[in-house]
């Protein structure tokens, strides 16, 4: 039995042990769970990863060594922002799946792995070797591992590496490091037998390190921005219709505050993936309970769960929900407490740095 029979047969067990009325209900909600909502952005990063893709079947035409944007796709946004998604989606309408070449050689044109945390050179390009599922020695060094890594992907014939978490590299690496790490990333794009592109996706602090003129000559920016303004609240609007009403086949109960959309909003921290987990939840109160429409409350309950949000700081019921940050809904006294010493301790730290006599 290979892996994927392994699954199968994991998944059908558990699935057998189930009330089957109750897995009727699941399998409703993962199927519109997996629905997937795009807005204008898309068509740019449809259009960065068609030019990456065409850049491959030119790769013989303009040689290895010249500087091309098409390269290197970097998509950058908040958390929630919804990258993850719109990439996975995206990448398997234009088919990156797994194949048999001529040779009767298994390949995988795409190659996905998160960026380790701590990141260093070494780290990264063993990451991706381990994903390919290539054994791995503790004694490897850098130079060794990024050798490796470059004859692991052509061997099994990958074109494409998707870096996810990709600010790791930036976040923890000092400058020495993310100098290595953006000459090892340039490497890897211009390997004159076996071209290879490259799709880094993640948080602040990523578009700095992508700044990096080793980078910048051979990448193009697809930046995933907030929902703000009349146009964030008219996308609220359209969210809740299409996930309610065309996905889950449910009614959204018109005793709704006229602040509703704003408070959606900023619930999501205006963040396109954020929103779309939010009225997914809201829905699946409602089939879980086996009812039609999508209340008010349905909304708050959920924030009220996902959030970890006191019951008097819940943005759908509180009058001050404009002055709360969902971002810190979870967090207490005793977490305040331990992020105001973390930052004293960081000034007093800097302080310390200085020279005597220096201004800061």
């Amino acid at each position: 039995m290979n892996d994927h029979e392994f699954l199968e047969a994991s998944i059908a067990r558990a699935r057998a042990s189930m009330d089957p009325d109750e897995l009727v209900l699941h399998d409703r909600v993962a199927k519109f769970r997996a629905r997937y909502i795009g807005l204008a952005r898309d068509e740019e990063l449809v259009n960065a990863l068609t030019a990456m893709k065409a850049s491959i079947a030119s790769h013989f035409h303009y040689g290895s060594t010249v500087p091309d944007k098409r390269r290197i796709v970097a998509v950058t946004g908040l958390s929630g922002a919804g990258k993850s998604r719109a990439l996975e989606e995206h990448m398997r309408r234009m088919s990156f799946d797994a194949y048999v070449d001529g040779d009767k050689v298994g390949a995988r044109p795409l190659l996905v792995f998160d960026a380790p945390s701590p990141c260093t050179p070494r780290s990264l390009a063993l990451e991706g070797l381990r994903t390919l599922g290539v054994p791995v020695k503790p004694s490897r060094k850098e130079n060794e591992a990024w050798a490796d890594f470059r004859m692991a992907l052509k061997s099994h014939r990958v074109h494409y590496v998707h870096i996810d978490e990709a600010q790791h590299t930036i976040e923890t690496a000092n400058a020495i490091e993310r100098a290595k790490i953006a000459d090892a990333l340039k490497q890897l794009v211009q390997m004159p037998d076996w071209p290879v592109r490259l799709i880094l996706s993640g948080v602040p602090p990523l578009a700095y390190f992508l700044s990096n003129s080793q980078l910048a000559n051979r990448r193009t920016s697809v930046p995933f921005e907030g929902l703000v303004g009349p146009a964030g609240l008219e996308t609220v609007s359209e969210v809740v219709r299409k996930v309610v009403e065309e996905h889950a086949k449910l009614a959204v109960d018109n005793d709704v505050p006229g602040d509703f959309h704003e408070r959606a909003l900023h619930a999501a921290s205006g963040q396109l993936g954020s929103l779309v987990q939010l009225v997914r939840g809201a829905c699946e109160r409602v089939i879980f309970d086996r009812r039609g429409v999508v209340t008010y409350a349905d909304f708050a309950a959920f924030y009220g769960e996902w959030s970890g949000c006191r019951t008097h700081e819940n943005v759908f019921t509180s009058a001050d929900w404009a002055d709360l940050k969902p971002e810190e809904a979870l967090m207490r006294e005793e977490d305040f407490a331990w992020r105001e010493t973390k930052e004293v301790g960081k000034t007093k730290k800097k302080e310390k740095k200085l020279k005597f006599g220096q201004r800061p």
